[in-house]
């Protein structure tokens, strides 16, 4: 059986985490429907309160808080740069 280099297996970025999860949540088309997916989603979170730096969580409610800008101006989240500051807890 050959060895596997755990060197090049390299753990997903947050950003990257984000990413795919925006990108599940692009079929979006409405703040009423993305409110709705979030309600849900938030029930099944409901026995994790409190957000880790690069937990799920942290990383749904990034990716459900990028969505919903883009949807209230059909612009990507990229161009509200200057409106959107990440600030990351120290774990």
């Amino acid at each position: 059986m050959p060895q596997v280099e755990m060197e090049s297996v390299a753990t997903p970025t947050l950003a990257d985490r984000v990413a795919l999860v925006r990108a599940q949540l692009q079929p979006i088309r409405s703040r009423v429907a993305l409110l709705e997916s979030y309600r849900r989603e938030s029930l099944c979170r409901l026995a994790t309160p409190v957000l880790a730096a690069g937990s799920a969580a942290e990383v749904l409610e990034l990716a459900y808080a990028m969505r919903w800008l883009e949807l209230e101006s059909d612009r990507p989240v990229e161009d509200h740069d200057d409106e959107l500051e990440v600030v990351m807890a120290d774990e």
